[in-house]
């Protein structure tokens, strides 16, 4: 059942430079070109009826009849090894060949598990005829998988992983700018979309509403743009259920206290959102011992409750400087924008920095709010720059949002994380996603990675060298949780990120 066809030997494993061990093991190989860093290998153990499964991490090649001395020699006569030693470089004793190897699996009796005893020494090493996909834990169900690519050693397996186990447990991308992670987010967008599961994406460069088109000039995925202030705008009732938020743009916890009392008594009065703060930014015109003079009807609640001048002014100032952003209005039917089939863009591009946060953190507390009473199907949020949102500083929208990240898996919201930046991201939102699609990463950047994802050292130094489109999977959605190398498939739909030229 798990092989596939003939096995072809390519070498032994050896206790040369180190002994097996349950992690790794040195293969001797047969040639120079028998096998290539990354591909998967199968150790038959020599001694006990149990099969591993490995993957090529480095290769290494050697002629041992050159010692140092031979090796000055060369030096000082300009001369190269077959100057020195004639036809030994076709006696196979004279070069060595050797691949160190991960070892990912054991199995007996056709059952995979964890690697708990090593190979034997000078046991046979085949190029594996396998099931891949099974033995790796890919998914069997074409209509309930994300197929992201292929192996990179190995082009002709193809990547495709569990749906529900993915979305179920939260996805980072991490990469580089062009190393390929906005376009492996539209690969994902694109299988998910087309398997009817709502889309919707924070999108902060406007780069995915080009999604509905294809690259061959076709009709792509259906596609709802809203652009805060423009088609889409928060009702200020859904702020004050997560008040917190408007902290973004500076709002004391004094003055928060005085919002919640004053929306309160706007509330009695039958009025709601825009119109409540409408209400209490109204002038009004009060008697005083020197006469009448005209003051916000704010401060008139703020001050009967015991509120100081400082902290009503504060309040009033930040009120109005909200309602300039021009995102504040009617609020939405979340209904209109998770729909099944749709990829819903939310265009972050066109406004600043602190109403990107409040429009992020309304929208999605709404939804989780929404599938709670299953209102709306469940889907997948993908949050680019994230580090932006889910931010390392103990900010009280940080905490919030990453706290929604955290609570949105038990109600049927998948949350992807894209970013440049993942040492920007606080470690709690990163302790909760089970997938990590690491491109091209170098630096504190790749060091704060390693903390959350399990790579070797040739896998961090290989990471820093990933070319264009090349990325390692990592999580449980691997069985054991194992690191692959994967080349992410080309789009079907327009990528929209493309950088504009200096020189055209």
């Amino acid at each position: 059942m798990m092989h596939k066809g003939k096995d072809e030997v390519i070498g032994i494993v050896t206790i040369e430079p180190e002994p097996p061990s349950t992690a790794f093991c040195w293969v001797q190989l047969k040639g120079v070109d028998v096998i290539k860093k990354g591909a998967f290998i199968v150790i038959k153990d020599a001694k006990r009826s149990i099969t591993f499964v490995g993957q090529v991490l480095d290769v290494t090649n050697q002629i041992t009849i050159l010692g140092s001395p031979s090796r000055e020699e060369m030096l000082k006569k300009n001369a190269v090894a077959e100057d020195l030693i004639k036809d030994s470089l076709s006696r196979p004793d004279f070069l060595k060949s050797l691949a160190k190897v991960k070892l990912m699996y054991k199995i007996v009796d056709n059952n995979i598990s964890t690697v708990d005893t090593p190979p034997v020494d000078t046991s046979q090493v085949i190029v594996t005829t396998m099931d891949l996909p099974r033995v790796l834990g890919f998914s069997v169900d074409p209509s309930k998988s994300i197929c992201l690519g292929s192996l990179y050693a190995q082009p002709d397996v193809p990547v495709c992983l569990d749906l529900n186990r993915m979305l179920g447990g939260h996805i980072a991308i991490f990469g580089q700018t062009w190393s390929g992670k906005s376009h492996a987010a539209g690969v994902i967008i694109e299988e998910v979309v087309n398997r009817g599961v709502p889309v919707v994406v924070f999108d902060h460069m406007g780069e995915y509403e080009s999604m509905s088109m294809t690259v061959d000039g076709g009709k792509g995925l259906n596609v709802i743009k809203l652009v805060p202030g423009s088609n889409i705008t928060i009702d200020f009732d859904d702020i004050m259920k997560v008040p917190q938020i408007l902290t973004s743009i500076g709002i004391t916890d004094a003055q928060l206290n005085l919002l919640r009392d004053a929306y309160t008594t706007a509330q009695s009065n039958g009025l709601h959102g825009l119109n409540a703060i409408r209400w209490l930014l109204n002038d009004v015109q009060i008697s005083t011992r020197q006469g009448s003079r005209v003051v916000k009807r704010l401060y008139i609640i703020g001050r009967g409750r015991g509120y100081s001048v400082a902290t009503i002014d504060g309040l009033r100032w930040k009120l109005e400087s909200l309602l300039n952003l021009g995102i504040i209005g009617g609020g939405y039917d979340i209904r209109n924008i998770v729909k099944p089939g749709h990829l819903t863009v939310i265009d972050l591009s066109t406004i600043d920095q602190q109403s990107a946060i409040l429009t992020v953190a309304s929208i999605l507390g709404k939804i989780i709010e929404s599938r709670k009473i299953n209102v709306i199907p469940p889907l997948l949020v993908v949050i680019e720059e994230a580090h932006n949102y889910v931010t390392i500083e103990e900010t009280p929208s940080s905490v919030l949002i990453r706290n929604m990240v955290r609570g949105a898996r038990h109600f049927g919201v998948g949350v992807a994380l894209i970013t440049q930046r993942p040492s920007g991201i606080h470690r709690d939102a990163l302790n909760v996603v089970n997938t990590h699609i690491i491109f091209r990463l170098k630096g504190t950047d790749l060091e704060y990675v390693r903390q959350f994802a399990p790579l070797t050292n040739e896998e961090i130094n290989d990471i820093q060298l990933l070319p264009d489109g090349v990325a390692y999977i990592t999580g449980p959605i691997i069985r054991g949780g194992h690191a692959i190398k994967v080349r992410i498939r080309e789009r079907h739909t327009v990528h929209g990120g493309r950088s504009i030229p200096f020189i055209p």
